[in-house]
C-alpha cells in the first residue's frame, strides 16, 4: 500500500520524538532535584525565622502563635524533604550514566550526543546526564503540549460516525466496532502534525517505556516505527465521504461538522472539571497554536 508523505514518518520528527522521550525519561529524576532544592531553601528559611522568633525570653502570645506556625511549617517541609529524597531513591532507573551508554546503550550515543552539543543535557561529575536549563525549557513546552493534547484531541478518540455520538471514558465502556478515532483526520484537517497528535497520545499513557528495551530500539531508530503505522492505519478527511439522498457529502464537510461537535463538547467536560467560570475565548484557548509550536534546538 502506498501512503502519502504524510502519512510517512521523516527523519526530522524522529530525532525530535527521541529526544522528547529522552527529557521525559530523564526529569523524571532531574525534577525530583529541583524540588529537593526548592525545599532545602524553604527549610533554610523555616529555621531562620524560628531562630529570630526564639530570641529573647519573653513572648507575646501572637508572637508564640506565629512561632508554633513556623515550626510547623519547618516540620512540613522537612518531611516534604524525606519524601522527595525517598522518591529519589526509588527514581534512580531514570538516570542516565555516561559510560553505560558507552558500553550497552552505544547506539544511544549520537542523540545524547547531540542533545548535550545542543546544551539540552550537560554531563555532572558523578557522569551521569542532567537536563540543563535549556533542556528543562523544552521540557515545560512539552508538558504544555501534553495538557493540549489531552484538551483539544482526546474527544475525537471515540466517535460514533452513525449515531453522531463522542464516547466518554467515564461513563462508556468504549468496546466494539462502533467507535471511530479520528485523532490523525482532525489534525490533518486542521493542519496540524499527526504524528505529533499520535506521539503526544501514546506519551500521555506511557506506552513507549512500556516497551523494555525502548532504549535499544530508539538508538536503532525503529521506536517510531508503530507510531507510523497508528497514522497509516487511521482514518482520513476523504474516507468520511458517504452519499445519502440529497446526493454526496464530502468528508471535508463531514469532519467540520464533528470538530464543531466535538469543541464543545470538549468544553463542557473541562468547564464541569475546572468550574463554570472558566473563559475559553474563540480559539479553544490557543491549544492549535501550542500543539503546532516548533521546537528550536
Amino acid at each position: 500500500m502506498n501512503f502519502p508523505n504524510s502519512r510517512l514518518l521523516n527523519i526530522q520528527s524522529r530525532k525530535e520524538f527521541g529526544i522528547l522521550l529522552l527529557l521525559d525519561h530523564l526529569m523524571r529524576y532531574d525534577i525530583l532535584i529541583i524540588e529537593r532544592s526548592n525545599l532545602e531553601e524553604k527549610i533554610l528559611k523555616f529555621k531562620g525565622i524560628v531562630e529570630e522568633l526564639n530570641k529573647g525570653f519573653f513572648r507575646s502570645e501572637e508572637q508564640e502563635e506565629e512561632l508554633n506556625f513556623q515550626k510547623v511549617e519547618l516540620s512540613q517541609a522537612q518531611d516534604a524533604l524525606s519524601q522527595i529524597e525517598k522518591e529519589m531513591y526509588e527514581n534512580e532507573k531514570f538516570r542516565v550514566n555516561i559510560a553505560l551508554v558507552e558500553k550497552d546503550q552505544e547506539k544511544l550515543e549520537p542523540l545524547l550526543k547531540f542533545m548535550e552539543e545542543r546544551r539540552i543535557l550537560t554531563v555532572g561529575d558523578d557522569n551521569y546526564y542532567r537536563t540543563s536549563e535549556k533542556g528543562q525549557e523544552f521540557y515545560s513546552q512539552l508538558v504544555d503540549q501534553l495538557e493540549s493534547y489531552l484538551m483539544y484531541f482526546e474527544i475525537f478518540a471515540y466517535v460514533d460516525l452513525e449515531n453522531g455520538i463522542f464516547g466518554d471514558p467515564n461513563e462508556d465502556l468504549l468496546e466494539g466496532n462502533q467507535w471511530t478515532d479520528l485523532r490523525v483526520a482532525i489534525a490533518e484537517f486542521k493542519g496540524i502534525d499527526p504524528f505529533r497528535v499520535v506521539f503526544l497520545a501514546m506519551m500521555s499513557e506511557d506506552k513507549f517505556f512500556e516497551n523494555p528495551d525502548w532504549k535499544f530500539e530508539l538508538g536503532l531508530g525503529t521506536l517510531f516505527d508503530e507510531l507510523e503505522q497508528i497514522v497509516q492505519d487511521q482514518v482520513a478527511v476523504n474516507d468520511l465521504s458517504y452519499e445519502d439522498d440529497m446526493g454526496i457529502v464530502n468528508g471535508e464537510d463531514v469532519i467540520r461538522d464533528i470538530l464543531k461537535q466535538g469543541e464543545s463538547l470538549a468544553k463542557k467536560r473541562i468547564k464541569s472539571e475546572v468550574g463554570e467560570g472558566k473563559n475559553f475565548g474563540n480559539d479553544f484557548l490557543g491549544e492549535e497554536q501550542v500543539l503546532a509550536k516548533k521546537y528550536s534546538w
